[in-house]
């Protein structure tokens, strides 16, 4: 007969039972420190990045505050200024006179000149994003902090114009790089008109360049050989090569021209826009020399007007305790000091070389003054 095998099955005692609970409390205790372990860091990182939130809104809500009272300065100071500009020009022309300025942007119609319009121009776009800048601290200050971009503006500006136009930008060639990758396309030109970017519009321009130069020598490569192998020149065929030649050739022309006016001059110099044949470097000259011309007669104009100005409206006498009426005052009394120093020496000096008059001077000087 076959033996029938038996496990033992181990004796269960109280013992075992002790032991099991204990491995169990074990892993139920590690389990809880490592929570424990992970939990607070957690925590205590999402505090920390919600504490850093607050302190980044609440700087940018005082920066918008700062931001809002600056511009209320600027614009009540603009526009006070500007409207006692305008008092003095109304009360010139019941006058008959012209209003005296300072600055070149106040001259006349007739009198403004190129710093003037660049004046005017930079002052009327600072003044624009002076207010854009205003409406945006205005709304970040009633946000709670809320970061507002320029483009985010319901009436926007130049930042406002200046940022949509380099996210539309940076936009468009993002765009397009997409549609290049997902086309396989390997040149940004070789996309479709209307799903091309930037990129692909400057290849192109870059290429017909190219292209136009390319037919331009082949054309003449043509004529050369028609005519036997006689060199045609680039002047000769229409294209960009052809354009360089004939400056070229425009500024040589009038240089040697030059050289023979000095000569016939005894040798004095004679400049690019005084010879007799004016070539890119004289018309050049020409430019810049009206152009300085016109802004010294603006700047002679202006210094009339200063003076005018200085002559009418003193700071030290208009109002002594200003910023500028007390530097004024404090200039002119480091210069006058010396000249009020050296006349009290002069004086001094000459009453110490003076003699004592006799008493018959002194009768006739009596008699003198009686009558």
């Amino acid at each position: 007969m076959s033996q029938l095998h038996v496990q033992k099955v181990p004796e269960v005692t109280s013992s075992t039972y002790l032991s099991s609970f204990r491995l169990f409390s074990s892993d139920s205790d590690d389990i809880e420190k490592t929570s424990s372990n992970v939990s607070p860091d957690v925590k205590n990182e999402s505090i920390q990045t919600l504490k850093n939130q607050d302190l980044i809104r609440t700087l940018l809500k005082k920066l918008a505050n700062l931001s809002l009272q600056d511009y209320y300065w600027r614009s009540d100071y603009f526009k006070k200024t500007e409207a006692d500009r305008q008092v003095e020009e109304s009360i010139a022309r019941m006058m008959g006179e012209e209003a005296s300025y300072l600055r070149p942007m106040d001259a006349g119609d007739g009198k403004i000149g190129p710093l003037g319009r660049a004046e005017k121009t930079l002052v009327k776009w600072l003044s624009l994003v002076i207010e854009e800048e205003g409406r945006r601290a205005r709304l970040i200050s009633s946000s709670n902090g809320e970061l507002v971009r320029p483009m985010d503006l319901e009436v926007g500006g130049p930042l406002s114009n200046l940022e949509s136009a380099a996210v539309t930008l940076i936009e468009r060639i993002r765009s397009s790089e997409k549609e290049r990758v997902l086309t396989s396309t390997l040149r940004p030109k070789d996309l479709e008109e209307e799903k091309r970017g930037p990129l692909g519009n400057l290849e192109a321009k870059v290429v017909n360049a190219l292209d136009e130069i390319k037919r331009a020598e082949r054309k003449r490569m043509e004529l050369s050989r028609n005519r036997g192998g006689e060199v045609v020149r680039p002047i000769d065929v229409p294209g960009p090569l052809g354009e360089m030649e004939l400056w070229y050739l425009e500024l040589i022309t009038a240089e040697k021209q030059r050289a023979k006016d000095r000569e016939r001059n005894n040798g004095d110099l004679v400049r690019p826009k005084d010879g007799s044949i004016q070539g890119p470097m004289g018309t050049a000259e020409q430019k810049f020399s009206d152009a300085i011309n016109y802004i010294r007669e603006e700047e002679t104009e202006r210094l009339t007007n200063v003076k005018r100005f200085l002559q009418e409206k003193r700071p030290m006498e208009v109002d002594r305790n200003s910023a500028l009426g007390w530097t004024e005052a404090f200039l002119v009394g480091v210069f006058r000091a010396p000249q009020l120093f050296f006349r009290v020496f002069d004086r001094v000096k000459e009453l110490l070389e003076s003699e004592t008059l006799s008493l018959d001077e002194t009768k006739k000087m009596e008699t003198k003054e009686k009558k």
